[in-house]
């Protein structure tokens, strides 16, 4: 007779999981680490997922990983209809609050998809945003009037800003699990990194 599986034993090892695979990454993350976290043997862990694939799977569904980029594909087409960003924060706009609202209710996943899905069936989440706000950054450029460009931006520094941009969004959501606290350092952050880029691209 087969053995039940528990909901409570269940949702014990996606917990650890999220935890180990947001502070550890997905290749790094070992699943005796995350049983013993959970509380349970290895040997019961497998029963619930027969490897770490299946197991990063669960904590992070593709539907998750889908509705992240649309969010963000939408945030990019929101600013490339605008003519100044740096008032575009999430008090103004309905894009940025649903965006901030979705880091804010799948925090761990987010900061997976961003810096720990290397190594996944996910892994290409991160270079997709990359190259999404590089060609942000692109359309911009090209859309202001020719006397008013400013000298073209390197495209490596264009990838490494924009990096380094989901580096932040990952910083902020690792050291805040408080509603409040995140949603007041990602309005900080955005005052001044909408500005900073819009100041940058436009020759400012």
């Amino acid at each position: 007779m087969p053995q039940t599986l528990k909901t409570s034993v269940r949702t014990r090892i996606l917990a650890a999981a999220a935890e180990a695979f947001a502070r550890e990454g997905f290749a790094a993350a070992r699943l005796t680490d995350i049983a013993a976290e959970a509380g349970v043997s290895t040997g019961n862990l497998y029963r619930y997922y027969p490897n770490k694939a299946a197991l990063f799977d669960a904590v992070v569904p593709r539907p998750v990983a889908a509705r992240l980029l649309w969010l963000i594909r939408a945030r990019v087409r929101e600013l490339g209809t605008l003519a100044e960003w740096r008032s575009a924060t999430a008090p103004s706009s309905a894009r940025a609050k649903a965006l901030l609202d979705f880091w804010v209710e799948q925090r761990l996943p987010v900061v997976i998809l961003l810096a720990g899905a290397e190594g996944s069936s996910l892994a290409h989440v991160r270079p997709l945003i990359v190259r999404d706000l590089t060609r942000l950054a692109d359309r911009y450029v090209a859309s202001q009037p020719a006397g008013e460009r400013g000298s073209p931006v390197p495209r490596m520094v264009l990838v490494q800003l924009f990096s380094s941009t989901l580096d932040m969004i990952v910083a902020i959501l690792q050291a805040h699990d408080d509603e409040a606290e995140i949603r007041a350092a990602f309005e900080a952050f955005w005052c001044y990194q909408l500005a900073g880029l819009e100041a940058l691209l436009a020759g400012r």
